[in-house]
């Protein structure tokens, strides 16, 4: 729906911005056809850092409130202990992004809470696994689970990675807030239906540090389903300790095989995680690929990675100036498979992958360089291999990393990234999102990006903006949907009507003895029915129905009336 000939100053826009209760550094989430209201809707899912999920409707303009909020309660913060700098610089509730399965209707969140008075220095704080009904917000009945493992805790561990969903069981993997001891890496792994906690992983079990961060990234899963992860500065023996290390394990988490680069030493004294871009499998391929905080890029071979020095990996070399903390893939008809990079400090820059090996020579490269921490997180959509846009979000000014700084959008042709075909300061009175969410890549789904912001200030604030084709000059809004039929059945009124061509979703309209004015009683549905309560007895109700566009609003349909029967007078 999006393409480089569409996506413009003048076609392409935010259509509309939700505000919520304070910084998103999570990724918004898009599920369609969810079932609620009496409806199928698409909703967009936002955490904040107050320990706040919000679902909202994903489409519609005129739906401003939330489908659902569910709060966890008082979060941790950044004065709950001296963590000595300010890479969170306010509440620090739910910080990774969730994770999603939509067969089973489920939202997986993890949320740090305070839990009571404290009886000891770092106590007094719970980290829980949330099993959620995406329809509802409601926790289901094994829900929630508060995560343990030895030497884990919940206040000094930072999960920071996105939450994976592979194998039937969720992963959740942990970092550190500012490199503040005492921590570890660890990954866990919980079964997704019951909760039950199946295996944990430490990165450093007789050390310390060696953190899971990833900039957000989560781990990742081959079609074996071995997961992988990239940990940073900490320990390590190539025995049981295993910082600066790319790690390759079982379901379970045994450990199967690992990557240590030469360097290692240097890169632990000097805080330069090998870990900031996590670990980007290739489809179709045996190549997994990261970097961190040195700006060496390193493909390795899944099937022998090699353990220690960079003579097992199959190539490395300085791919930015410094900090990759986004890497993205893309099979290009026009130009082959196709790796995206914008470092820090850096110019976006796009390397050609021919057999096992990337092109060391940019392919392609932008004129200006960023400035200031992190570079872009990167996301790219397409048409299959045609069509592609490259999606970066990166602050507009100075550096993020410890403060909110303004943010801008930027969609650039996947094709020739030196072709800018917007972003969301060149008209920022309408589309300017605020201040940038550190490390959250942007979402597209159903023709909308969808981005995350840290709102208005410094702190305390939050909004997630939502971009699309704006309505054409002159444009035929969608005609007005036909054959609204309406029944009652078991005291439920089922409204149903045909496909109107050129809709995205619809409306419903009702108005009723007991309310005379047009009510909206139905909002971004999907699919040509809607369902509620049918009217009391005796009292009847008049349906009407319009089709959202791209274009606009359509007309209202012809209406449809319903009564209930009255009930029978008992007889004396």
């Amino acid at each position: 729906m999006l393409t480089p000939a569409n996506v413009n100053q003048a076609q392409f826009g935010m259509l509309f911005k939700r505000v919520v209760d304070d910084q998103i550094y999570s990724q918004p989430l898009v599920v369609t056809g969810v079932a609620v209201d009496g409806g199928a809707r698409d909703l967009v899912y936002v955490t904040t850092v107050n320990n706040s999920v919000y679902a909202f409707d994903a489409n519609d303009a005129a739906a401003p409130a939330p489908v659902w909020h569910v709060n966890f309660g008082t979060p941790a913060n950044l004065h709950s202990e001296d963590f000595g700098c300010l890479d969170i610089n306010g509440q620090m509730g739910i910080i990774g992004t969730p994770v999603i399965d939509k067969a089973r209707g489920v939202l997986y969140v993890v949320a740090l809470t305070r839990a009571g008075a404290a009886n000891g220095p770092r106590t007094g704080f719970l980290q829980r696994l949330h099993a959620l009904d995406l329809a509802t917000g409601a926790d289901l009945p094994e829900s929630p689970v508060t995560i343990s493992a030895p030497d884990f805790n919940a206040l000094m561990q930072n999960q920071r990675p996105a939450l994976m969903l592979a194998n039937g069981m969720v992963y959740i993997g942990y970092a550190s807030h500012c490199d503040k001891d005492p921590y570890h890496g660890f990954l866990m792994a919980y079964d997704a239906k019951t909760l039950a906690q199946i295996s944990v992983f430490n990165t450093s079990p007789t050390g310390s540090e060696a953190s899971i961060w990833q900039s957000g990234q989560g781990p990742a899963a081959d079609a074996e389903g071995n997961v992988y992860v990239v940990s940073g500065n900490g320990s390590w023996d190539g025995v049981k300790n295993f910082s600066e290390s790319f790690l390759k394990l079982t379901p379970r988490l045994k450990l199967l095989d690992w990557f240590t680069p030469t360097n290692h030493l240097k890169l632990d004294k000097d805080d330069a995680d090998l870990n900031s871009s996590g670990a980007t499998l290739i489809p179709g391929t045996h190549l997994v690929l990261g970097g961190g905080k040195e700006g060496v890029l390193y493909t390795l071979d899944t099937r022998n990675l090699g353990h220690l020095g960079d003579e097992h990996a199959l190539q490395h070399f300085q791919a930015t100036a410094s900090h990759l903390h986004s890497l993205v893939y893309w099979q290009s008809a026009h130009n082959g498979d196709l790796l995206y990079v914008w470092g820090q400090r850096d110019k976006a820059k796009v390397y050609k992958l021919e057999g096992e090996k990337l092109g060391e020579t940019p392919l392609m490269m932008r004129d200006i360089r960023n400035e200031g921490h992190p570079g872009a997180m990167l996301s790219l959509s397409a048409n299959g291999d045609k069509d592609g846009i490259l999606w970066a979000a990166i602050h507009a000014t100075g550096d993020s990393w410890h403060e909110s700084r303004p943010g801008i959008l930027h969609a650039y042709d996947g094709d020739d990234i030196r072709h800018e075909l917007w972003n969301s300061l060149e008209v920022p009175t309408r589309d300017d999102c605020g201040e940038y969410s550190k490390m959250a890549p942007p979402t597209i789904a159903n023709g909308m990006v969808y981005l995350a912001s840290f709102g208005t200030e410094n702190v305390g604030t939050g909004q997630f903006c939502v971009y699309g084709l704006l309505p054409a000059k002159d444009a035929i809004k969608p005609a007005a949907p036909t054959g609204v039929r309406a029944a009652i059945l078991n005291g439920v009124l089922a409204l149903t009507w045909d496909v109107a061509p050129g809709a995205r979703d619809y409306r419903v309209l009702r108005t009723s003895t007991l309310e005379p004015e047009p009510k909206l009683v139905g909002v971004g549905l999907t699919t040509g029915k809607f369902t509620e309560p049918a009217p009391e007895r005796g009292e009847s109700a008049t349906y009407t129905v319009v089709a959202v566009g791209t274009d606009g609003v359509s007309e209202r349909s012809d209406a449809v009336k319903v009564t209930s029967p009255k009930p029978k007078q008992m007889e004396d």
